[in-house]
């Protein structure tokens, strides 16, 4: 059960629900994603070996730290089996270590993913990304996911706090909070001839600062302290957010076509060109009292 220090100058946008422990006890929770929540399921993650995960020698193999293998939906658990090893092979992980973590993400796998699949039910999947983060991260930039080239997919992002330690991450504004707040104050011809993911960016930047060095900023926080075996869903680039300190964690993307949100007008690049159109209009309305 994750430990929650709500800053009350924020909106409090978290939500537990204890009583998911498994895919008989799921539902679709898609509109609370899709309106900014961060969604705890502290009962969700079963058998997790975290004294396993937290030993691993991540300095010995340290193409570990970022693990995303290629896998298929569906695929025979054997053949699952024989993809990971060959990727684990390929970074030179010893056999022993190999099998015990084939044997730990299988274990892991067969019991989230359905129940993943019950939490994101409104959506269809065209393809997958699980990712095993087992890097240290300390005070991370406060951001909402950014890109370099626009990302016209939607998606539905899980993380399991797989250490023995917990999980800190802070959260600040939503970026609807961001928005209401930031029409009116950039300039109309700084946003013009930007592309939406610029735009975006620049509005990353007008909270949080211009990278990853500027973790300074002084906007309000809440702070949630990840158990281990937490799971949580929350939208990246609607909840902007920083891991304050993690060492392994999981995290599964589906990909989700723009168009089969439930509600398309929360894709991050229809919130960037409203927020463009509705800064100029802003401006307008000023210069016409003026």
């Amino acid at each position: 059960m994750p430990k929650l220090f709500v800053n009350p100058n924020l909106p409090d946008y978290f939500l537990s629900v204890p009583e998911v422990t498994s895919v008989a006890s799921a539902r679709s929770y898609v509109e609370e994603y899709e309106s900014a929540k961060v969604v705890v399921f502290p009962g969700l993650a079963k058998g997790i070996d975290h004294e396993f995960w937290a030993a691993l020698d991540t300095d010995r193999y340290p193409e570990l730290k970022k693990f995303s293998p290629i896998l298929q939906p569906g695929v025979e658990p054997n053949e699952e089996r024989h993809q990971l090893e060959k990727a684990l092979a390929v970074r030179a992980v010893d056999k022993l270590t190999a099998n015990a973590l084939v044997e730990q993400f299988q274990r892991l796998m067969a019991h989230l993913i359905p129940a993943y699949r019950a939490i994101f039910a409104d959506y269809a999947f065209d393809r997958w990304k699980i990712m095993l983060r087992l890097n240290t991260i300390m005070a991370e930039n406060m951001h909402v996911d950014t890109y370099k080239k626009e990302n016209e997919q939607h998606f539905a992002r899980m993380f399991v706090n797989l250490d023995t330690q917990p999980r800190i991450w802070h959260t600040s504004w939503r970026i609807g909070d961001m928005v209401e707040r930031a029409i009116g104050t950039i300039p109309p011809e700084q946003l013009d001839g930007l592309s939406r993911g610029q735009v975006w960016s620049r509005l990353n930047a007008n909270f949080f600062g211009q990278n990853s060095r500027e973790w300074w900023d002084e906007q309000p926080r809440h702070i949630a302290f990840f158990a281990p075996g937490d799971v949580w869903i929350v939208d990246s680039r609607q909840v902007a957010h920083q891991i304050f300190y993690g060492r392994r964690a999981l995290s599964i993307d589906f990909s989700v076509p723009k168009q089969l949100m439930k509600d398309p007008s929360l894709h991050y690049l229809e919130i960037a060109e409203r927020f463009r159109a509705d800064n100029s209009a802003a401006h307008d309305a000023t210069r016409e009292l003026a």
